[in-house]
């Protein structure tokens, strides 16, 4: 199930998950100040909803992806203090954003969506997006999840995860 999790050797799976809450967050927000610029807002207010709601779900499956590489990372060093760091951050970003959910489920009705909600999104977006960058420093300076170029003669040797090659496979001959 840990492989599933990760998606697998060379494709991990909190990465692609991530992408989803990152544009929709943002794009609720964006809904919000719709709903002020135009007559009956009321759609807008849903829409932001809907897109909080999605997004929240994808969320949970982002964390647990994470959740397992993270576990991977070796306890103490500087990596891990950036994965910490990264994970508190989304984590606060989530709670923030579920809070608001919460307060915007109370009344849909609206015209313009209410002033706490808008105020908690905002702040949950640059939350989110500061541990987004400090994710993206976890991948692309650090090489967290990322697995080593093949030259054009060399292979990866199987992973801890990668199940025994069959008895029948013979390695391809150039």
């Amino acid at each position: 199930m840990a492989n599933l999790l990760r998606g697998g050797r060379g494709r991990p799976l909190h990465p692609a998950l991530v992408h989803f809450p990152i544009a929709l967050y943002p794009s609720s927000l964006l809904f919000d100040g719709i709903s002020y610029l135009v007559d009956d807002g009321n759609p807008f207010v849903k829409g932001a909803f809907t897109l909080l709601a999605v997004a929240l779900v994808v969320s949970v499956s982002a964390v647990v992806a994470d959740f397992t590489d993270f576990l991977r990372i070796q306890a103490g060093d500087h990596v891990w203090r950036l994965a910490v760091a990264h994970m508190t951050l989304q984590l606060v970003a989530a709670g923030l954003f579920l809070a608001d959910a919460i307060l915007r489920a109370r009344d849909l009705d609206v015209t313009s969506s209410p002033v706490g909600p808008v105020i908690l999104s905002a702040v949950g977006v640059v939350i989110m997006a500061v541990g987004a960058l400090l994710g993206g420093d976890l991948v692309y300076r650090h090489g967290l999840r990322v697995e080593p170029r093949l030259s054009d003669n060399a292979e990866l040797a199987p992973g801890p995860d990668d199940p025994p090659p069959a008895l029948d496979e013979h390695p391809a001959h150039p």
